[in-house]
């Protein structure tokens, strides 16, 4: 079994390519849920729906959130109405937030509805949210304290970053499912998501970290800065705050405690180790489903 860790843009597209040289039965996927919120109308979990959607073949690979060839006659007319609605949220996603929240509300775990979700569209991998228990992603600002979609969607990254904090995470319980795909993988890729909004509150509950530690040696990730510059969203700024060096560098350094090799692209110019962490270089970039499909089989071959 392969085990991703994941949040919602960078790693569902290696997860693309990795569909295509694995049997999609023998991957499994650990998501971040420090972006879930409850909306007026449903439970909204962007990462996870981005890692079902990409298995499913459905996401809209133009902006890795939502389902291609989506309508938004909902979010449009909530717009005319003079709703603050600031999420474009497509119709076809917006009943799955409104599904989703009815059978949370029913009794049902996060985990199990998505487990669900996975069944109804024939989707084989095992999706596993981190944990069932609410985590809340919190960025102060200059401005005040604002969630992440507010931060970066309502207010376009602007504000001035003075911290971030997750809000939950200390008492947050890992899903069982979670720590089994850890405890039993051949291989643990965390691939290209943003350090600190999508990696870190997945590696912080306690169980999920602590199997991390000892399964060390079979673990590889991919830097997601190159060249000092992030693949996608607000990596930079948001490394920055959290007090880690924005280079590949910086990337190993912060996951030394849990990660072996990591994984930085052909340009960059450090080599060897950084500290304990040893430094691999291929192309990285994912702007292709041949370049993605290319780092999964690398990753998946070199030795640990």
């Amino acid at each position: 079994m392969i085990t991703l860790l994941s949040g919602g843009t960078g790693t569902p597209k290696l997860l693309q390519g990795l569909a295509r040289v694995v049997a999609e039965e023998d991957i499994s996927v650990i998501v971040n849920t420090a972006e879930d919120e409850w909306l007026p109308h449903g439970y909204l979990s962007p990462d996870v729906d981005t890692v079902v959607y990409t298995l499913a073949g459905m996401v809209d690979d133009a902006t890795w959130h939502g389902r291609r060839d989506d309508t938004y006659h909902g979010h449009e007319e909530l717009r005319r109405l003079g709703s603050g609605e600031y999420l474009r949220i497509g119709d076809l996603d917006r009943a799955l937030h409104i599904w989703r929240g009815e059978q949370m509300k029913a009794g049902m775990r996060l985990s199990e509805v998505t487990g669900e979700h996975c069944q109804r569209l024939g989707v084989k991998a095992r999706v596993i949210p981190m944990s069932d228990a609410p985590v809340e992603t919190v960025i102060e600002t200059a401005a005040g304290e604002m969630g992440l979609h507010e931060f970066w969607v309502k207010n376009r990254g602007r504000p001035e970053v003075t911290g971030i904090r997750f809000k939950g995470l200390d008492v947050a319980v890992a899903c069982e499912e979670a720590v089994d795909a850890v405890k039993g993988a051949e291989r643990i890729i965390i691939g290209p998501s943003n350090p600190v909004t999508s990696i870190h509150p997945i590696v912080s509950i306690g169980e999920i970290g602590e199997a991390l530690r000892k399964n060390r040696d079979r673990i590889v990730a991919v830097s997601p800065i190159v060249g000092g510059s992030a693949f996608s969203g607000p990596a930079e700024k948001l490394m920055k705050a959290f007090g880690i060096e924005v280079s590949a560098a910086g990337v190993a350094d912060h996951y030394s405690p849990f990660v072996s090799s990591l994984v930085v692209d052909s340009s960059e110019k450090i080599a060897g180790r950084v500290g304990d962490v040893r430094i691999i270089k291929t192309n990285t970039y994912l702007d292709s489903l041949e370049r993605r499909e290319a780092l999964a089989r690398f990753l998946l071959e070199m030795e640990l």
